[in-house]
């Protein structure tokens, strides 16, 4: 909790003013910590943040200056699907991979941050259930790899 917010709760413990304890729950500062797990690709493990939630996917690595070498986001979708994304604000390049429903890679892209309005939108030929957004480093995976350490989630 912010600053601000811890002296408001104060305030309202002390009954100087009833009603902020409201208002303190509803505060900004009250957001929910990244989740991460950690995934095996060729003996290395990475770990990455999970994007669950439509908002998260949305926000996804946006405006992030770097990205360690072996760390990255994954986005998960509640089905298998034609899950696009795009390089909206992205101030880094990519190396994406498209993930089945048995944890298999279907496709893989390299995509460099959006230069142009509108920016365009990326996909793969086949469904998958998992984006992995890795950093732009060669990874040693491709189509009909197996992700290790995604069966939990």
């Amino acid at each position: 909790m912010s600053h601000f917010g811890l002296l408001i709760a104060q305030l309202a413990n002390r009954a100087l003013a009833p009603g902020l304890l409201l208002l303190v729950a509803l505060l900004p500062g009250s957001v929910v910590a990244a989740q991460f797990i950690e995934i095996e690709i060729d003996s290395a493990t990475y770990r990455v943040e999970l994007a669950r939630t439509p908002a998260e996917r949305r926000q996804g690595l946006m405006m992030r200056q770097s990205l360690d070498r072996f760390s990255g986001m994954l986005l998960v979708y509640p089905k298998v699907g034609d899950h696009r994304i795009w390089m909206k604000n992205m101030l880094i390049a990519l190396r994406v991979y498209w993930i089945d429903n048995d944890f298999n890679v279907v496709g893989t892209r390299r995509l460099e941050p959006c230069l142009q309005d509108p920016c365009p939108v990326y996909s793969v030929s086949q469904p998958s259930l998992y984006v992995l957004e890795l950093s732009d480093h060669e990874h040693d995976l491709k189509p009909g790899d197996r992700i290790n350490g995604l069966t939990d989630l």
